[in-house]
């Protein structure tokens, strides 16, 4: 697996989780947990077959363990959680986009450090 690709797919799951940090306040004030919670895995299971699909792999391999390929890839994937970790800077981007909300100065540079904070520790290693 590249690095690169792998990075990409860290930050597209930080910027996934605060999409969904960010809507589900709204659905769930039309939706029982357990629809939202069904709707999430139906969601899931979307995002990682297109990106099976993307990398050229079957989506049938969502139903298959590959304990090498992920004894290959720990490195990457541990570098890779640090930057997933940096998901409440979209949740705050995404509340501003989304429903107007207003984005306080203390958020943004909050966000922000732990979005550098994540790349320093990923470019440190």
């Amino acid at each position: 697996m590249n690095n690169l690709y792998g990075y990409g797919l860290a930050v597209l799951a930080s910027v996934l989780w605060g999409l969904t940090y960010c809507l589900d306040e709204r659905v769930l004030s039309r939706l029982s947990v357990y629809k939202l919670y069904f709707l999430h895995c139906l969601c899931g299971v979307f995002v990682a077959g297109a990106v099976l699909l993307f990398q050229g792999n079957s989506p049938a391999s969502l139903v298959t363990f590959n304990t090498s390929a992920v004894l290959n890839t720990s490195a990457v994937l541990n570098t890779s959680a640090v930057l997933e970790i940096s998901y409440p800077l979209f949740v705050a981007l995404f509340s501003v986009l989304l429903f107007k909300g207003q984005l306080q100065p203390s958020v943004a540079i909050g966000g922000v450090f732990i979005f550098i904070g994540s790349a320093i520790i990923v470019l440190a290693k």
